[in-house]
């Protein structure tokens, strides 16, 4: 058989280097540049004709001006300006002719009247002078009035600006607030002196304001509606009633006062049933008051027990005796100073959870709601209805000095709780003897305290105490918190007396109890 052809690649090889090196002196000697080349292990030496020389010779580029030659090495190095505005000459000169004089002193003019226009007083004083300086040069000096213009514009400007700086920065320096005086006080701070008294219409007596109040006439159709929404409420009393038997609450919101509501109520519905009424907004009402209401007054027990707590489970124990019996309990203000305490109103609650015993309140501060938690609210089962009246609060504002007078004792009650909750055990013992010792002794009128020296008896024979100094350390806490009073009488005996009200300090071992 025939040998197989032998199949060639059709990539063309590449030169040899010698090959290339003698290709690149022929190309040389053609081009007239090369004269002779002698081997190839010597270099070439080139000689160059008349003729050659003046081909080499290349016209060097001409950049911005014709008459400077600038060799390509030095187009890429950088260069200073020799003259500072000859940029500005350069555009000077391309632009043409100068302005004639003329036209500069019109335009000159013209600037001047515009500063007048809207600047006054020194700028306006500079600008005329170096208006007028600029006038009396001569017109011959070409050079120095060309230059003239452009620095009068620029200082034109500048005082411009600096005018607006001035208008801007005087209106917002007052509201700037510097640092120094964010973070410290430069001075004392000015407390003012002024009262009520220094007023020219002072505060009115109780007695003035009420008979303003009562003599208040409002227009015909503010009465008109307010019969309407007078009418629509009292047309809900039958729903009420049968809410009230079906062991619900009903606790009654909206504007106004709803005591007349309450009151056309219990006039119309409840007026032959066993009903109790709780002003909550009264000064001196105190829970113990309704308690003792119901057991004396309606159930007319002899036992009447001193803790709370045994007082309604006495009651809940006498109306299960007697189904019969029902009790409607129509509280005012719910919310009120007096009643508003956890203990109040877990009394209340436990009233209103009596089968027999129907709640009925009405409740006017928007977070009175607050007062109430889980169990409470469970105990109470309310229905909330609006009843929106309009009408003005005048038997809730008629307690109103005594409710202030009485506001501060319960400020002062309750700054008194969260001091004694402080207290050490033994402290709290040393405190409650001071307390039953001066309401034993409230109708005492010549009650001067309870002696140191019995109270450290007292406090020996409980073992609270082992010694006077131990006591007195307790005391002195006593002291600093503004909880106890220390007196000395003219035989040198120190007396204790606590700086409260009968009535709050009675609530307070109530509470504790």
């Amino acid at each position: 058989m025939d040998p197989s052809p032998t199949k060639r690649s059709t990539r063309q090889k590449k030169p040899s280097l010698k090959a290339l090196e003698s290709q690149f002196l022929n190309n040389l000697q053609h081009s007239g540049f090369v004269a002779k080349i002698n081997s190839d292990d010597e270099e070439p030496e080139f000689q160059f004709s008349d003729d050659d020389v003046e081909m080499c010779e290349i016209e060097a580029p001409k950049l911005l001006h014709d008459d400077e030659h600038i060799r390509g090495e030095d187009i890429f190095k950088f260069h200073t300006r020799k003259q500072r505005n000859s940029l500005a000459n350069k555009v000077a000169e391309s632009c043409g002719a100068k302005t004639p004089n003329i036209q500069r002193m019109k335009m000159k003019e013209m600037i001047a009247a515009k500063i007048r226009e809207e600047e006054s007083g020194s700028e306006y004083e500079h600008s005329e002078a170096s208006s007028s300086e600029s006038e009396s040069q001569g017109s011959g000096e070409s050079s120095d009035s060309d230059e003239e213009p452009q620095k009068k514009m620029s200082q034109l400007k500048i005082s411009n600006l600096k005018a607006d700086n001035n208008r801007k920065t005087k209106g917002t320096n007052k509201y700037t607030i510097q640092t120094d005086e964010y973070f410290a006080s430069t001075g004392k701070n000015k407390t003012s002196n002024n009262t009520l008294d220094k007023l020219d219409t002072p505060r009115l007596p109780q007695y003035e304001l009420q008979k303003i109040l009562s003599n208040m006439k409002l227009s015909k159709e503010h009465d008109k509606a307010v019969n309407r929404l007078l009418e629509r409420n009292n047309s809900q009393f039958d729903k009420w009633l049968y809410i009230l038997n079906e062991n619900f609450s009903i606790l009654v919101y909206g504007l106004g006062s709803k005591r007349n509501v309450l009151q056309n109520f219990q006039n119309t519905y409840l007026k032959n049933l066993p009903v109790i009424v709780v002003n909550g907004f009264f000064p001196t009402l105190s829970i113990k008051n309704v308690l003792d209401g119901i057991i004396v007054d309606m159930l007319e027990l002899k036992e009447n027990p001193g803790n709370l707590y045994e007082a309604c489970d006495l009651i809940e124990e006498e109306f299960k005796k007697i189904p019969e019996t029902h009790l409607y309990l129509i509280v005012h203000n719910i919310e009120g100073d007096m009643i508003c305490n956890g203990k109040a109103q877990n009394v209340l609650s436990r009233l209103a959870a009596v089968r027999n015993i129907h709640l009925i309140a009405s409740i006017d501060h928007i977070n009175g709601p607050l007062i109430w938690d889980h169990s409470k609210l469970s105990k109470f089962n309310y229905i909330w209805w609006d009843v929106t009246s309009f009408l003005p609060y005048i038997e809730e504002t008629s307690f109103e000095r005594s409710m202030m007078v009485q506001k501060t004792g319960s400020l002062a009650l309750s700054s008194l709780k969260n001091v004694f909750l402080s207290l050490t055990t033994n402290s709290k013992s040393i405190y409650l003897i001071i307390a039953k010792h001066q309401l034993e002794n409230a109708k005492n009128q010549y009650y001067q305290g309870l002696a140191f020296k019995d109270l450290y008896m007292s406090c020996r024979e409980s073992f609270i105490v082992s010694s006077d100094l131990a006591l007195r350390a307790q005391l002195t806490e006593f002291v600093d918190h503004k909880m106890v009073k220390l007196k000395r009488s003219y035989d040198g005996a120190e007396y204790l007396q606590i700086p409260l009200p009968n009535a709050l300090l009675q609530k307070f071992l109530d509470e504790q109890e």
